[in-house]
């Protein structure tokens, strides 16, 4: 029997797609996507291509948020405020989780000591950095595998990816078994995530924008998840690997009524030539250009007409701040 699609599924099913949801509602959609990928807000079912569901429960639930928000709710608050309407005081004054005035001792908050809490790996992130001790690529594939199987293949995102490539680029400097591992999970992750994006591409919409993505081995990985998770909210970036010249690229988007182009380029990983070249390009009037990596802020002090915009140094950050200016006209 084929899977039903978000068309394929009538409204008497109680699954909506994300179009019904926003007319239902009022809400951007790319709103939506970055309350659910930054915050966890809300978790949409998938059909196999990918495409988001909401039931009737979600869409009571973004309401809800809504209403949040127009009270002075901060969005980085909203979720412990769901949190107690879940597991509040209840009618008689005893707290949903047991005695009046208690919770339970599993379930208290950690008290906080002083100074920055230890960053602490997400459980996928931890799951993926213990298969690269196997150095296999065939055992990376095996444990995303599993990790897919059991949470799904939204739940292993591109977070997963980035914390794990952080923790071993930091240790690699130190230590050569590190960087080992980090050649050959960078390997796995490239191909992994050309992969994902392929797929997420076929689901956005409007124009592309072109994205010149620089640098070699590992150092690319920066700049595939910045297309991923932006593909992931709909934005339509189109990958290239070549630095072309001024006439070329704005033939390229003037063709495809692009925006924007977006660059990404980490530090001290390109060859002088690459460098010179983007500089060119840069310096040259044209569309707006995004500039994101640790490369960017160099960039960014050019003399030129064209206008430049430093995204966040985190890839999944830029992410967003590019996909909130270029799809939502509000941000501007």
């Amino acid at each position: 029997m084929p899977h039903p699609t978000d068309s394929d599924i009538p409204p008497t099913d109680g699954l909506f797609p994300i179009r019904h949801v926003c007319a239902e509602t009022g809400i951007n959609p790319v709103t939506l996507r970055a309350w659910e990928r930054r915050y966890g807000l809300i978790q949409p079912l998938r059909t196999p291509k990918g495409h988001r569901l909401y039931s009737a429960d979600d869409i009571a639930r973004i309401r809800r948020i809504l209403s949040l928000l127009d009270e002075g709710v901060a969005v980085s608050q909203v979720g412990r405020v769901l949190q107690h309407d879940l597991h509040g005081p209840g009618p008689n004054g005893h707290d949903s989780l047991g005695a009046p005035g208690t919770s339970r001792p599993d379930e208290r908050a950690p008290a906080v000591q002083g100074g920055l809490a230890p960053h602490v790996l997400d459980p996928l992130s931890e799951a993926l950095l213990e298969a690269t001790r196997e150095l296999s690529t065939v055992e990376l594939e095996r444990a995303h595998a599993r990790l897919v199987m059991r949470h799904g293949w939204e739940g292993v995102h591109e977070k997963a990816f980035l914390e794990t490539y952080t923790a071993l680029r930091d240790q690699a400097r130190h230590d050569p078994a590190v960087e080992a591992r980090l050649a050959v999970f960078a390997s796995w992750a490239l191909s992994s995530l050309t992969e994902q994006l392929r797929s997420a591409l076929l689901l956005c919409e409007g124009p592309p924008s072109p994205c010149v993505v620089l640098g070699a081995g590992h150092r690319r990985i920066g700049g595939m998840l910045v297309l991923l998770a932006s593909a992931r909210q709909g934005l339509r970036l189109l990958p290239l690997q070549d630095v072309i010249t001024a006439p070329a690229m704005q033939a390229l988007t003037g063709h495809l009524h692009s925006p924007a182009l977006v660059v990404h380029t980490p530090a001290r990983s390109v060859h002088d030539h690459e460098i010179e070249r983007l500089r060119r390009l840069l310096s040259e009037d044209g569309v707006p250009a995004y500039l994101s990596g640790s490369g960017a802020a160099e960039l960014a002090g050019l003399d030129t007409p064209r206008q430049l915009v430093t995204l966040p140094a985190d890839p999944l950050q830029a992410a967003d701040t590019l996909s909130r200016q270029l799809l939502d006209p509000r941000a501007h």
